[in-house]
């Protein structure tokens, strides 16, 4: 069965219900690495209020605990920080993350299971990601 919109605004409140509503954490980021768009379950994941996720990067949301280990100065990543390729854009499309996060000063293995799609909005690059926590299942 197909559905036919008369209007554009019915399409577009029909997908913001759905990724509202999806079970896996969904979140767009610009080419700083910065989250510009998020849904509840992603929120519910970092455990963060949304003024501390619009504009933040994703690793710093999150508390990843090998933030910030580069040998560059001002470099937020580490070295061979593989969610900064996915992010990035590369030919990267998919990753299985276990790595320690530190939320509310709790440190917390996850095992994350995330997607990148690269998305074009008014000209600029975006990637949207989604998550599975599979941290219950291990």
């Amino acid at each position: 069965m197909r559905l036919e919109f008369v209007r554009i605004e019915e399409s577009n409140d029909l997908l913001n219900q759905l990724i509202e509503h999806h079970p896996h954490s969904i979140f767009l980021v610009d080419y700083d690495f910065k989250v510009k768009y998020f849904n509840k379950s992603f929120q519910n994941l970092t455990k963060s209020d949304k003024g501390d996720i619009i504009g933040h990067e994703f690793c710093k949301i999150m508390g990843c605990t090998e933030r910030g280990k580069s040998n560059f100065k001002g470099v937020s990543f580490c070295n061979n920080c593989q969610l900064r390729e996915l992010l990035s854009g590369s030919n990267l499309s998919e990753l299985v993350l276990i790595r320690d996060f530190k939320i509310h000063n709790k440190t917390v293995t996850k095992h994350l299971h995330i997607d990148a799609n690269r998305v074009i909005m008014d000209g600029h690059k975006y990637r949207l990601l989604v998550i599975e926590d599979r941290t219950q299942k291990h």
